[in-house]
């Protein structure tokens, strides 16, 4: 089983140019976007919307520390599979959890098994989730500072 990267080495991880790790919501009507967002009240978490996969990756691609939410659909089933299995290669910080209409229950345990950290097909039973959200955020590594963003934050005032 693979260990996760230890506090001290994420930072190795990020690169330079990475911005803070950030929630992306990647479905197409914004209907999990805005339940979330209402889980998430007074959390400070800004939720970043996209429409299809190949756009919440390059969100991802920007933030690879990120937490990814996805909607699985019938017609994404295949494509999200891949991208879950490529996941520790490409974003080895990033967690990805997958929503759900209640007829794709079915594909639970794959997705999981494909690496997926949370399954729901429940709008209303979003608790589990938030908590996961707000515990991966509250744990990513910021990106690297230069020396000057170093001395900045360093200064009393």
């Amino acid at each position: 089983m693979p260990t996760q990267p230890t506090s001290d080495c994420r930072s190795v991880l990020l690169a330079a140019d990475a911005e803070p790790a950030r929630l992306i919501v990647c479905e197409r009507t914004g209907r999990w976007a805005v339940t979330l967002r209402r889980e998430l009240d007074g959390a400070d978490v800004r939720v970043h919307e996209s429409r299809s996969l190949v756009e919440c990756w390059q969100q991802l691609a920007e933030a690879p520390a990120g937490f990814v939410v996805v909607e699985l659909t019938g017609g994404n089933v295949a494509s999200l599979l891949e991208r879950l299995a490529r996941l520790p290669r490409e974003f080895p910080l990033a967690r990805v959890a997958v929503v759900a209409d209640r007829s794709l229950a079915k594909y639970e345990w794959l997705i999981r098994e494909a690496g997926a950290v949370h399954f729901t097909c429940s709008s209303r039973q979003l608790g589990p989730l938030g908590r996961a959200v707000r515990a991966h955020l509250d744990q990513a590594p910021a990106p690297p500072q230069t020396l000057v963003e170093q001395v900045w934050a360093s200064l009393p005032w």
